[in-house]
């Protein structure tokens, strides 16, 4: 992974390398970048898979990318980059890749300057963020919104999931899979699912990875289905997630593996301004949530690591928000989960993306590989939400997989927020008191400090 950005128009190059600057935290093994006629691509570097040179050229065409092609062998045998093997998909020409793109397993977001214009694309769930926007001098493109900012753009968009933009204008290249709920049989969807997510956690593994522990279900589905990887948590000492993680690390036999970051108040504080400035936002909930994941990137950055599975996703594709109860009752469960899904980018992914690479630290999400996403559509709602007298258990196919890994205190445990299972959202609150003010007042003062 890495942060990528470009502009096409006046001063093409000294703009590109501002915007590079801006997001060197996402790239901390070199930057570089390449003019093009009156056009400049620059990109940042984190070694993760390969060495293969960027911005990088093919057949006439220049680009610069950000993400990983998890099945990049299929295409070019023998290869160990998967830049390189964008750079053979698009040896002919852009339509190559769009052929090619229902056969890419993973993530990305690339622009390429292709017959004197530049072309952005993104994969089809927006894994990868990718945002661009128009000033007086001409276009740009970047990873991060601040780096647009730092060179005079403000109408920034982000470019959506499964689209591409060429001569000004976003066209679909790709969406999510049909949303069929053809799989009604119990121990079929249960079967499956344990292949299609445990295929896609071991497609993630790295050498320098460890797994986000939160002991919920999701997080601890990865660690069992993974089970050399190191499992890292964050929270306040004491905390239910802290507490819930280390049990269900004694449940599959991983305290050797398990390492829980404590953190306090005074922890929080400082790490405060550094999460306002990466996920440029100041509002409680985003902050609250995003704030966790920051705390343990830098953490986990400064331990060796550079690569972290989540569970992210999970929720949208089986049904564990409390609200979805409401829609099963009147019908309504798989349009919302179908939207969910579609704006699982704008509402989770970004910030999330944001949060971990203001570290140097790439995030995977295996419950998003699109086998998994796939299988997940085609679910009988029954089968993500079971009524169980009074009660609804949600996640219901996800908690029989974990089933197979875990005693049933574990696959069966209750969902907490984040933010609230790590301690984060009361310490908040309590520094916002501490200034005399609400949460969304003390915040706002922050985002004035490090933003405007």
């Amino acid at each position: 992974m890495c942060g990528i950005a470009g502009f096409v128009g006046e001063k093409a190059r000294q703009r590109t390398c501002q915007m590079i600057e801006a997001l060197s935290h996402r790239g901390p093994d070199g930057v570089s970048v390449q003019e093009i006629g009156r056009a400049c691509l620059g990109h940042a570097h984190l070694k993760i898979t390969g060495d293969y040179p960027q911005p990088a050229s093919t057949a006439g065409m220049t680009f610069v990318y950000n993400g990983e092609i998890y099945n990049h062998s299929n295409f070019l045998p023998g290869s160990n980059s998967d830049t390189e093997v964008l750079a053979s998909i698009l040896e002919n020409n852009l339509d190559g890749f769009i052929n090619a793109a229902p056969a890419v397993n993973g993530e990305y977001a690339f622009a390429a300057w292709d017959n004197n214009q530049i072309v952005l694309v993104r994969d089809p769930v927006g894994i990868k963020p990718l945002y661009y926007g128009n000033c007086e001098s001409g276009f740009g493109f970047a990873s991060e919104r601040k780096a647009l900012l730092r060179v005079g753009i403000r109408d920034i968009r982000s470019l959506s999931p499964g689209c591409l933009l060429a001569e000004g204008q976003e066209r679909r290249f790709a969406d999510l899979p049909p949303m069929q709920p053809i799989i009604n049989d119990e121990a079929e969807a249960v079967r499956r699912l344990d292949e299609a997510l445990g295929q896609a956690v071991r497609l993630r593994l790295h050498k320098d990875a460890a797994v986000t522990f939160s002991g919920g279900i999701d997080s601890a589905l990865i660690g069992a289905m993974a089970p050399a990887t190191p499992l890292l948590t964050v929270g306040l000492a004491g905390s239910f997630d802290v507490k819930a993680a280390i049990h269900a690390a004694r449940a599959i036999g991983a305290e050797h593996r398990h390492t829980v970051y404590e953190v306090t108040e005074k922890d929080v504080e400082e790490a405060l301004p550094g999460v306002i400035y990466a996920i440029e936002s100041a509002n409680p909930v985003t902050v609250a949530i995003a704030l966790p994941l920051y705390i343990l990137s830098a953490k986990a950055r400064k331990d060796g690591y550079k690569v972290l599975l989540s569970g992210q996703g999970s929720d949208e594709l089986f049904a564990g928000y409390a609200r979805y109860e409401a829609g099963f009752k009147e019908g309504r469960l798989q349009q919302m989960l179908d939207y969910d899904q579609h704006h699982l980018a704008e509402v989770n992914l970004e910030r999330d993306d944001a949060a971990a690479m203001a570290s140097g630290m790439e995030l995977r999400v295996p419950y998003l590989d699109l086998s998994v996403v796939s299988l997940a559509r085609q679910l009988d709602p029954s089968l993500k939400l079971r009524v169980n007298g009074k009660d609804y258990i949600r996640k219901y196919v996800l908690r029989k997989v974990a089933e197979k890994y875990f005693p049933p205190d574990v696959s069966g445990a209750p969902k907490k927020a984040i933010q609230y299972g790590t301690g984060i959202q009361k310490t908040l609150e309590r520094l916002a008191r501490s200034h005399r003010c609400d949460l969304a007042g003390y915040l706002q003062t922050l985002y004035k400090v490090v933003l405007v």
